[in-house]
């Protein structure tokens, strides 16, 4: 019994003994100087995946405030070039319509001075009687502002010498036309600052 005792205390000092081996730090035996330059370092990990992801993540979220940014200056430009181009079109047509209405005015105040100056020579021209011919003479009337009869000349005949003639001397008769006197001079120059009338045999 005492032998098994015996052993017994000598294999609890074997394992006390492992023991302490295992857990004493040697490092107490190294000279201070060596643990002095012995610097414990602790890395920390990130992964370059994780980072390059991030960075990724980062530039599409700036293309995207980029983009945005850029479609809305675009739909403010596009705005303004439709206001603009709305405006010019309204500038545009109401020219148009203000040209239109100032020829449909000229064409008038044309026509009727037109109408005047044919009245006004049909009362002093002595036509002749020609039967049933359908002829004319047409001339070319050159005018001052005043209304003065500066020239005229035939520039077509009606093949009829006495017809012509006719013509001729309704036209020697008057020095002036009176008729445009008043008129606007923008409408005198472009109608009858050089102008034809026709002389026919019917009306």
């Amino acid at each position: 019994m005492t032998n098994s005792f015996v052993g017994f205390l000598n294999s609890i000092f074997v394992h006390l003994f492992l023991l302490a081996i295992l857990t004493i730090d040697f490092s107490i035996f190294v000279p201070q100087k060596d643990r002095i330059n012995t610097i414990p370092i602790e890395f920390v990990t990130f992964p370059i995946e994780k980072e390059n992801n991030l960075k990724k993540i980062e530039n599409i979220k700036n293309e995207s405030i980029e983009k945005n940014i850029q479609k809305k200056e675009l739909i403010e430009d596009l705005k303004v070039d439709k206001k603009k181009q709305l405006n010019f079109d309204s500038k545009r047509k109401l020219e148009d319509q203000i040209a239109e209405t100032k020829l449909l005015k000229e064409r008038r105040e044309v026509q009727i001075t037109i109408a005047l100056i044919q009245d006004r020579i049909n009362s002093i021209w002595k036509k002749p009687s020609l039967g049933n011919k359908n002829i004319q003479s047409e001339f070319v009337i050159n005018l001052a502002p005043s209304g003065e009869i500066l020239s005229y000349d035939l520039i077509s005949s009606s093949g009829d010498k006495v017809f012509d003639e006719s013509a001729l001397a309704a036209l020697s008769s008057i020095s002036f036309i009176t008729e445009v006197i008043g008129l606007d001079r923008k409408y005198f120059e472009r109608n009858f600052r050089s102008f034809n009338l026709v002389f026919k045999s019917k009306n």
